[in-house]
């Protein structure tokens, strides 16, 4: 008989043999039950495919996969998910924390602007509003502003053209001075200049 993978050890009593031949077996139904028997006896040693320490040794690993992605899926990653969403959170409540300021101070603009005197300010500051009896000046910037561009292409060019405007302007604030400057007799304007 051939010898295949067996899959109990449960040892087949001839007794039971003879009570299927007692009861009228045939010949077939006792070479299945011998067959079936024949089956049932360990494989020896020698015609194994895998050696016991071998299969043993894959049932661990297998074993230590299956309880490794358990961790994982159980343990690992609902963890780095939770870490994640109190970065999330702490992120978002300093957000939070900033638009509440920031509509503190809207807020409290609003409350001023409600004031007849925050109406008054904001209607100078905003529509250049003069009371009766005050005069409104307007002051410009420093002609002589330092310009700090950036070496380069077009910067050379800007650099130019506002150089070129600014003399110009000079020169008309010049020639606007001279013309409205009260004519000085030229004795006085000696004695002026000499000490």
């Amino acid at each position: 008989m051939a010898r295949g993978n067996k899959t109990s050890s449960i040892p087949r009593s001839p007794s039971r043999l003879r009570k299927a031949t007692k009861k009228g077996a045939t010949k077939t139904a006792r070479a299945k039950l011998a067959a079936v028997s024949d089956l049932t006896r360990p494989t020896p040693r020698s015609e194994r495919i895998v050696p016991k320490f071998l299969g043993r040794a894959a049932l661990l690993v297998g074993f230590l996969v299956v309880v490794f992605s358990f961790g994982n899926s159980f343990l690992v990653l609902p963890l780095t998910s939770w870490f994640g969403q109190r970065t999330e959170i702490d992120s978002r409540q300093t957000e939070l924390d900033t638009i509440k300021k920031a509509t503190d101070e809207l807020q409290t603009e609003v409350d001023r602007l409600k004031t007849p005197d925050g109406i008054q300010d904001a209607a100078r500051e905003e529509l250049g509003f003069v009371v009766a009896g005050e005069a409104r000046q307007q002051i410009v910037g420093d002609s002589a502003a330092p310009i700090d561009l950036p070496a380069g292409w077009p910067y050379d060019l800007v650099t130019q053209i506002i150089s070129v405007k600014v003399n110009e302007a000079a020169a008309k604030a010049a020639v606007e001075a001279a013309k409205n400057a009260p004519e000085v007799p030229v004795s006085l304007a000696t004695s002026i200049s000499t000490p």
